[in-house]
């Protein structure tokens, strides 16, 4: 019977010791988790993988936004037809790329007895900005500096005299840095910042100063509102 107690007690011995042979002895500096617990069977933990470099599932990728304050000026005020889009694509948890196209166009004809004038506007461009979101989920408080290119045309043509029709066409550089603040609620996005951009403009044809005024080139505020989709 002795015999038969000093085996088993020996084989317990020896059980308990291949369960923690690989487990680090604890110390007053360092606590580590008793992995014992885990040989009997029972599923360990799994462990969490976190990847920094990608945007969280859950949260939308793409944003597309209209800009109704600038569209309605420029179009029920002053019945010129204008476009303004941003469109912005996550490229991390605090980053994303901002695509700003704007497109206007506007023509007019007059007459006077048999004679007619008419005048063409058009101007399309874009901005491109890196925006960074000081909080989590592209949503919040961020800042974004921007880059601006646009190309602006004007047409005047006059049906009685044609060594009176003019045309001036340009391109308009210049860069800004804006802060502002964005609200998401599920599909739908809000987003308004202002800041300071530096443009300079480049013509060439006849009456280029009357354009030039009328663009308003150098330095000044900047801002805009948007809403928008989220997905």
């Amino acid at each position: 019977m002795l015999k038969k107690c000093l085996i088993l007690a020996l084989s317990l011995a020896a059980f308990s010791f291949a369960q923690d042979a690989y487990a680090p002895a604890p110390s007053d500096e360092v606590q580590y988790e008793d992995v014992s617990a885990y040989t009997s069977g029972a599923p360990a933990p799994e462990t969490p993988v976190v990847n920094i470099n990608e945007v969280p599932s859950s949260d939308p990728i793409f944003f597309v936004s209209v800009h109704p304050i600038s569209m309605l000026f420029w179009w029920a005020l002053l019945d010129i037809p204008t476009i303004s889009l941003t469109i912005e694509g996550c490229i991390g948890p605090s980053f994303a790329i901002i695509t700003r196209p704007i497109f206007m166009y506007w023509s007019d004809e007059r007459s006077y007895y048999n004679e007619k004038e008419e005048v063409e506007l058009f101007d399309f461009g874009v901005t491109e900005g890196i925006r960074y979101y000081f909080g989590a989920h592209h949503k919040g408080l961020y800042v974004e500096p921007q880059f601006i290119f646009e190309h602006v045309g004007l047409d005047y043509t006059y049906s009685y005299d044609s060594e009176e029709n003019y045309n001036v066409s340009g391109n308009l550089f210049g860069g800004g840095a804006v802060i502002g603040y964005k609200i998401v609620s599920g599909h739908f996005t809000m987003a308004s910042d202002i800041g300071y951009a530096y443009t300079k403009l480049s013509l060439k044809g006849k009456n280029r100063d009357d354009v030039a005024e009328a663009a308003a080139v150098g330095g000044g505020l900047t801002g805009s509102f948007s809403v928008g989709f989220a997905f």
